[in-house]
């Protein structure tokens, strides 16, 4: 029986303002690539100066997908987003081109890149109440315990009631605890994911922040959320609340003047950032990169992406013969 290779996959990870974008665009090109955005906001239609969406004519050189998936009122979830985008990776590597996942949402990289297995997670909302009556009665401790003997690896995760209450949940429906349900999914992954992060100096990063929050309000961010307004979107829909769009709300409202908006976005954005920092930092096989140097940073990652791809056309060639 055959083993057909993992399909490779290029990842491009990052705070927001780190070059990722850029970075990709120039990796495809080299590579005959395609990219594949893994942003939250970015899935939104009309939502472009925001988001940070790169433009037309780059689209034109380079195909870009996951971009303008759904309205800005419309719910969008993690499942949904993976589905879509292991499709799209999986028809760019038949079309012999090279998958690129880039973005800034961790949770939408991870879910593909370790194969989330949310189909075999299921919630059942009277097993869960019977959870919660139970810690009520018998506490923290006793709960633990019981997760502890069905699933010690996320026992020595889990620090909250939620999650710790959500594993047992798994466990009594699957009769699996949600570790080995995760390690059997990515075991069963179809890509063989090359993960970088790019970072800056934190003083640089701000600063690139700090235009680009700037950059954004001169380029027509007010003008953008009132269209949004106008095409009958309400300012109270999860997309509107984003980042940049609930400060051009403010801004609109008159709760805000155009100075205080710009500095209350950068410093929401710095914010933002620190939490990628952290979440990625938290994620396994990451290599990361000081993208002061963005020459050296593209060089090291054309390097390690040449050598996945000739390892991958090696398998193929010790498969045939």
């Amino acid at each position: 029986m055959k083993v057909i290779p993992k399909i490779p996959l290029l990842v491009i990870a990052g705070p927001t303002a780190s070059g990722k974008s850029a970075a990709a665009v120039e990796l495809a090109q080299i590579f005959d690539g395609e990219i594949v955005s893994a942003d939250s906001m970015q899935v939104y239609k009309y939502m472009d100066i925001g988001t940070a969406k790169v433009d037309l004519a780059t689209r034109a050189q380079v195909p870009h997908h996951m971009l303008d998936v759904v309205e800005p009122d419309e719910d969008f979830s993690l499942a949904q987003y993976k589905e879509q985008a292991d499709k799209i990776i999986q028809d760019i590597w038949r079309r012999q081109h090279l998958p690129i996942l880039t973005g800034g949402t961790g949770l939408y990289i991870k879910a593909v890149t370790e194969n989330y297995p949310l189909q075999q997670l299921p919630f059942d909302p009277h097993c869960r109440a019977e959870l919660n009556r139970l810690w009520d009665e018998r506490g923290r401790e006793y709960m633990v315990s019981r997760l502890q003997q069905v699933d010690p690896e996320t026992a020595a995760k889990a620090n909250d009631r939620r999650r710790i209450i959500r594993a047992l949940e798994i466990y009594q429906l699957t009769g699996r605890g949600p570790a080995e349900i995760h390690r059997q999914a990515k075991a069963e992954s179809p890509f063989n994911a090359l993960i970088f992060a790019l970072t800056l100096p934190r003083p640089q990063l701000y600063e690139c922040i700090e235009a680009r929050a700037e950059a954004m309000v001169i380029q027509g961010l007010i003008g953008e959320y009132i269209k949004l307004i106008e095409r009958g979107y309400s300012p109270a829909a999860k997309a509107m609340q984003g980042l940049g769009y609930y400060h051009a709300g403010m801004c609109v409202a008159g709760n805000w003047t155009r100075e205080e908006m710009i500095a209350n976005l950068q410093r929401d954005t710095r914010r933002y950032a620190k939490r990628q920092l952290s979440w990625f930092r938290g994620m396994q096989d990451v290599i990361w990169l000081d993208h002061s140097n963005p020459q050296a940073s593209m060089e090291k990652i054309s390097a390690e992406t040449a050598g996945k791809l000739q390892l991958y056309s090696e398998l193929v060639i010790n498969i045939d013969i």
